[in-house]
């Protein structure tokens, strides 16, 4: 019935689009920014600004654009969260934010990207191989962030953002002041959040064979907080821009402590009830820096762009010292801080220069980067070594505009890398020995990507084909782990023969807009030579954990294939019935497929596949005709109330020994206003996720490997000032 509710749907939109067809010229001008851009590059791309971001606002970044075509997130708590296009994360997927990849411990399962997402002003997501321009890492894809805009002259201005959330009674702010004088020009911004133990639509969950009662529905010990800041100053003048920039990530939040270390009959429940918001043991804290220097410069004949930054990453997890296999059965006074389980201390430094140079319907591109990160490492567990690497890369394209609305691109890079890791003894005897639990190591990386592709238009449909070649070098935890990941609850190993990862990929996209109707269709087709991927074994670890399944990273060819589909409604002040109101209807779909094609599992996916999905979103808005002869101190402009639904298909395509994981239906509920008080714009919104309180689990979510589902019904509601 679902299925029939969703083709009928699709039905009716296509039936209006050609109505819609019948009253418009051919001639459709795209006023859209964002459709802009779409149209006028060959990439497969997909962007949203702050609205959409401040409107969809998740536990995480990635949570909030998953509505994005192709966009997924995996998820751990209700605050992490791990960005994943058509399947691809961590390594796979580079993130850049105002131009500068962001690095941090991004490597792990649970860590999420140390970003403010109240600072966003626009998110792209580019999907597939973007080696070529954005080097090592962008195997899978880029998700580009920009936080920072050029204010009007003699302007000062701000915004204040709030949020308040039920399921886990998170209450947040953001706060952003920035102006310009004639040239000179600056933006400061601070953010704190707080949130408790978040709820989950069951009071017990079974831990592999235990059960684990839960309080008032919440998972105990998930409290956590965050503060941020942000500064920025720079001048503008008639050929240049340039800036400087610091801004600091913080948190801290506490791990459920039913599921950490699978210990659940060791928890001492009555402590951790007694609170939801205190933050107990396990627990983890992470601080991320970043300083920056940014300068644009364009003449006549050229633009180049210059971006130097230092980032450093401080990480640390600590729980209560408990004594595994041959570690001391009490802590020893050799360890500096016993409850320190991992700690990871990063620094890199980065530059990368562009140069652009148009020659009539020619633009010409060259670029160069460089990247060198120190990795330290501390406390009483080991999973990854410490290491150092570089990477340098250079790249140059084409882009060639024909009249009539075609554009072809082509370009070539090379990369090339290194990557020392240190060796690492366990600081407790094994039977008389202390066990080497990593070696030195030390390996050269280098290869050559390409992409070229072709975006032509023809009235109201628009072409794109686009073939691209991708390169990864293997970071430290693929070439030498050697211990246990609590949070997947996996012992984990790493290859020191691992070669890099090559992906060939065929994007193909047809686009049809007209003024009322869009349809985007965008299938893809890839095959990896040597993907890297954590290979489940018969084996257990009784040293170190409890027991836990042993994993080896191991590397296999690889085909997967997919796409995604939208197809969009809009009656905006067309006709008689939709007079001063606007409704949008939107459909969409995704999917992806790998296989693999030869090793021990030859003939089976890639763990932790995305479940296909289609989802409908409706949104009816009604704007206000105020008058402005009468002057009042508030005036509402718009209501909008919206219904969004997703259906997210059944997955039986797993690996052993992942379980299949059951299909779901959920639905949210939006509603909200905007208004402009005593002059100041000011717009609230309200949202309900999992509108029924259902109960279901997401195959991307660590969480589900102990049966947790995912989050309850929650209320979000957002108020922004701007003055």
């Amino acid at each position: 019935m679902l299925a029939k509710a969703y083709a009928t749907a699709l039905c009716i939109c296509v039936c209006m689009g050609v109505y819609a067809q019948d009253v418009e010229h051919d001639a459709i001008t795209i006023q859209d920014n964002a459709t802009r851009r779409k149209l006028l590059t060959t990439k497969s791309v997909e962007s949203v600004d702050n609205e959409f971001i401040m409107g969809n606002l998740g536990g995480s970044l990635s949570e909030s654009l998953e509505k994005i075509p192709g966009l997924s997130s995996i998820t751990i708590g209700s605050s992490q969260g791990k960005p994943v296009v058509r399947g691809l994360g961590f390594q796979r997927v580079a993130v850049i934010e105002d131009n500068i990849r962001h690095e941090s411990q991004q490597w792990g399962s649970d860590h999420g990207l140390e970003v403010d997402q109240y600072s966003v002003l626009e998110a792209e997501v580019i999907k597939g191989p973007a080696s070529l321009e954005y080097g090592s890492d962008a195997v899978g894809g880029v998700l580009r962030l920009n936080t920072q805009k050029i204010p009007p002259k003699h302007t000062l201005k701000g915004c204040v953002n709030m949020t308040a959330k039920s399921s886990n009674g998170f209450f947040g702010g953001s706060a952003d002041v920035e102006g310009r004088k004639e040239k000179f020009f600056f933006s400061v911004r601070a953010t704190a959040q707080d949130y408790a133990d978040y709820k989950v639509p069951t009071d017990y969950i079974s831990i592999y064979s235990y059960r684990v009662k839960l309080k008032d529905h919440r998972l105990r010990n998930t409290a956590g907080a965050e503060r941020d800041f942000a500064v920025s100053a720079g001048v503008v003048g008639n050929n240049y821009k340039l800036r400087a920039s610091i801004s600091n990530v913080n948190s801290e939040g506490g791990m459920f402590a039913n599921a950490h270390g699978l210990e659940p009959r060791r928890v001492n429940e009555a402590a951790h009830d007694r609170n939801i918001r205190d933050i107990l043991s396990p627990s983890y804290s992470v601080n991320h820096l970043k300083t920056a220097l940014q300068l644009d410069h364009w003449t006549a004949s050229a633009t180049f762009t210059i971006n130097a930054a230092y980032q450093h990453n401080h990480r640390e997890e600590l729980s209560e010292y408990v004594s595994h296999g041959y570690m001391p059965t009490h802590c020893p006074e050799t360890l500096q801080n016993p409850d320190t389980e991992y700690l990871y201390d990063k620094d890199v430094l980065s530059l990368n220069a562009v140069a652009t140079v148009p020659v009539k319907e020619i633009l010409l591109k060259s670029g160069i980067s460089g990247e060198y990160q120190r990795n330290e490492i501390g406390g009483r567990c080991f999973i990854i070594p410490g290491f150092r690497s570089m990477t340098a890369g250079a790249f140059s394209s084409l882009e060639y505009r024909i009249l009539g609305g075609t554009v072809l691109q082509a370009g070539v890079r090379y990369d090339v890398g290194n990557i020392k890791t240190d060796r690492y003894l366990d600081w407790f005897a094994t039977e008389g020995e202390y066990v080497t639990r990593a070696e030195d190591l030390d390996r050269n990386f280098g290869d050559f990507t390409f992409g070229c592709g072709v975006s032509t238009r023809h009235g109201k449909m628009n072409y794109k084909l686009i073939l691209a070649k991708g390169f990864r070098m293997p970071i430290a935890k693929e070439l030498a782990a050697n211990g246990v990941n609590y949070h997947n609850f996996s012992y984990e190993i790493g290859n020191p023969n691992l070669k890099s990862e090559t992906s060939y990929q065929a994007d193909f996209q047809l686009d049809y807009l007209s003024r009322m109707f869009t349809v985007s269709m965008s299938p893809f087709v890839g095959y990896f030579g040597n993907y890297i991927f954590l290979n489940p074994t018969p084996r257990f670890d009784r040293l170190y954990g409890n027991g836990n399944q042993i994993y080896n990273y191991t590397q296999c060819r690889v085909l997967r294939y997919g796409g995604e589909m939208e197809a969009r409604f809009v009656a905006d002040n067309r006709f008689a019935p939709f007079h001063h109101t606007k409704i949008e209807v939107v459909l969409s779909g995704e999917f992806v497929k790998s296989r693999q094609l030869d090793g021990e599992k030859e003939g089976y996916s890639l763990p932790f596949a995305p479940p296909a999905t289609i989802g409908m979103e409706t949104v009816f808005t009604y704007r206000l005709k105020g008058d402005k002869d009468k002057p009042s101190k508030c005036v509402f402009q718009e209501f909008y109330i919206g219904i969004d639904t997703k259906k997210a298909a059944k997955v039986t395509d797993i690996v052993p020994p992942e379980n299949p994981t059951d299909g779901y239906f959920v639905a949210e509920f939006s509603a909200g206003c905007s208004a402009v008080v005593f002059g100041k714009e000011v717009s609230l919104s309200s949202r309900v996720k999992n509108l029924f309180n259902t109960v279901y689990f997401d195959h991307t979510s660590y969480y589900r490997l102990i049966n947790v589902p995912g989050q309850g019904r929650c209320v979000i509601i957002s108020l922004t000032a701007k003055f």
